[in-house]
């Protein structure tokens, strides 16, 4: 645990009740702006709290993301984000922030024991299609592990 946990940027709301404290993999984008796929979770006084799953697109051209679409290993996955953001200043970002459910759970299997894996993102009337890097599987992966360590169901 403790060597997992030197990966994340591990952060404690100081203005909630409850105690929670954040643990996002130091891998992950920092602000929204950029490109970016990944886990984090929360704990609650100490106990896991919530795992979720993070995707960030940045470009010039929006998508207006609807849903997304995976193929790992050659197998077709998909989920539809309850909740899309998007901002733009320099640029465009479209981003959700998703808790992980049963659907979600699937894929996340599948991705951390995958031998290759592309997800494309499904826009209103475009789509981008991107590779899922070892480096942002192996993050998932870790950060997966660590909330199982300290007590997380998955």
């Amino acid at each position: 645990i403790i060597e997992l946990k030197k990966k994340f940027r591990i952060k404690k709301d100081e203005f909630d009740e409850n105690n929670i404290v954040w643990y996002q993999p130091k891998s992950s984008p920092i602000y929204r702006n950029s490109n970016g796929f990944y886990c984090y979770f929360g704990t609650k006084n100490g106990s896991p709290y919530v795992l979720r799953i993070v995707h960030q697109y940045s470009s010039d051209d929006w998508l207006f993301i609807q849903s997304y679409k995976f193929s790992i290993d050659g197998k077709a996955y998909s989920y539809t984000p309850s909740d899309m953001k998007t901002d733009n200043d320099n640029g465009i970002w479209e981003w959700s922030d998703e808790v992980v459910d049963s659907e979600i759970k699937e894929i996340l299997n599948a991705l951390i024991n995958c031998k290759s894996a592309k997800i494309r993102l499904e826009g209103r009337e475009y789509y981008d299609t991107k590779t899922i890097t070892t480096s942002q599987i192996k993050s998932i992966k870790e950060t997966i592990e660590l909330y199982k360590l300290i007590g997380g169901e998955f």
